[in-house]
């Protein structure tokens, strides 16, 4: 990591315990009727096996002190396709890494009749806290969505992680987050330090931006939200989500610890893979002139491309002034 990126990472981490901290809950039917899925984690069936203590003795007496930071990944995959688990262990606030400790793999599939939690394996962490999980083919994931728990063998404690397995014509609405459903386009490292040095602040939402999504949840779309945050903001990205009410959708982060100088082209190559896997992506929202560049660039009509805050109708884009007016138009339509 060059120095810069460093010096960015851990200014942010300094910051992050001022953050609100949400409990992790299980995914459920809100309605307790319809096939629309929040972030509420609430009846989770999961039990947990006891802690069985770590191999390593700084492990078990030093990091396992400090609060865990765990991040599992996201992914959306055709059937066809292999299918790769990752996950990242860490702790305390300058983010120390759990190295050489043993991670489990359990899977709770809401496309079952009757789910129920399996083990599907266990992974050693590397000397970057990182595990790679290929799932075997004898084990792999049919098409649906799918809840992972990666669970840390020497503590108990753990991090979820959701995989969409697609066979074809699967549709697709992306939304940004900063400065498309928040108020606020937290570019740098100093802006996110400027809005977190206060205990009690909590990143505003546009009005409406929860509805709006809802909307599409109900016409039978899947939901990604695609973001340039690094992927240790994973963590803070779905609590936030959570705590503002937004209904499920696969959570996408930059993979690399700064942040990227080229949005634009992370978030093609993001959406390109997408629909190379079957995707259909119909929609998409944003506020930057990297969100649209990326959105054309994958051969999105530039009328299906909505653009909130300043940059909004630039490149023929479709303009939203305000989410409840357009949540009008689209009923509308």
């Amino acid at each position: 990591m060059k120095g810069n990126d460093k010096v960015k990472k851990y200014l942010f981490l300094l910051i992050l315990p001022v953050i609100l901290i949400l409990p992790t809950n299980n995914l459920v039917d809100a309605s307790g009727s319809s096939s629309k899925l929040y972030y509420d984690l609430s009846v989770d069936v999961f039990t947990s096996p006891q802690p069985e203590g770590f191999d390593d003795f700084f492990n078990e007496f030093f990091i396992s002190t400090h609060t865990p930071h765990h991040n599992g990944y996201d992914k959306i995959y055709n059937i066809t396709e292999s299918q790769i688990i990752e996950g990242k262990f860490q702790y305390g606030d300058i983010r120390k890494d759990l190295e050489g400790e043993w991670i489990s793999i359990y899977l709770w599939s809401f496309s079952d009749e009757e789910p129920a939690w399996s083990q599907m394996g266990r992974k050693e962490t590397d000397s970057d806290g990182r595990i790679s999980f290929t799932i075997p083919e004898d084990q792999k994931l049919g098409d649906g969505l799918h809840l992972i728990r990666l669970h840390v063998e020497g503590d108990a404690t753990f991090a979820n992680m959701f995989i969409k397995v697609i066979d074809q014509d699967q549709k697709f609405v992306v939304f940004d987050i900063d400065g498309t459903l928040t108020t606020d386009d937290f570019e740098s490292v100093k802006e996110y330090a400027d809005e977190f040095f206060s205990e009690t602040y909590r990143a505003e939402m546009y009005t409406g931006a929860n509805d709006v999504v809802d909307y599409y949840v109900e016409q039978g779309y899947n939901i990604i939200y695609l973001t340039a945050r690094p992927y240790w903001l994973s963590e803070v990205s779905q609590r936030w989500l959570i705590e503002n009410g937004f209904p499920h959708g696969i959570l996408h982060t930059y993979p690399e610890a700064s942040f990227t100088d080229d949005s634009a082209g992370y978030k093609e190559g993001y959406l390109s893979n997408v629909l190379n896997s079957g995707g259909m992506i119909d929609d998409a929202y944003g506020n930057a002139l990297t969100d649209i560049e990326a959105y054309l660039n994958v051969g999105l009509n530039r009328d299906r491309i909505f653009i909130i805050g300043e940059n909004a109708g630039i490149e023929g884009t479709t303009p939203v002034n305000n989410y409840p007016d357009h949540l009008m138009t689209l009923i509308g339509n």
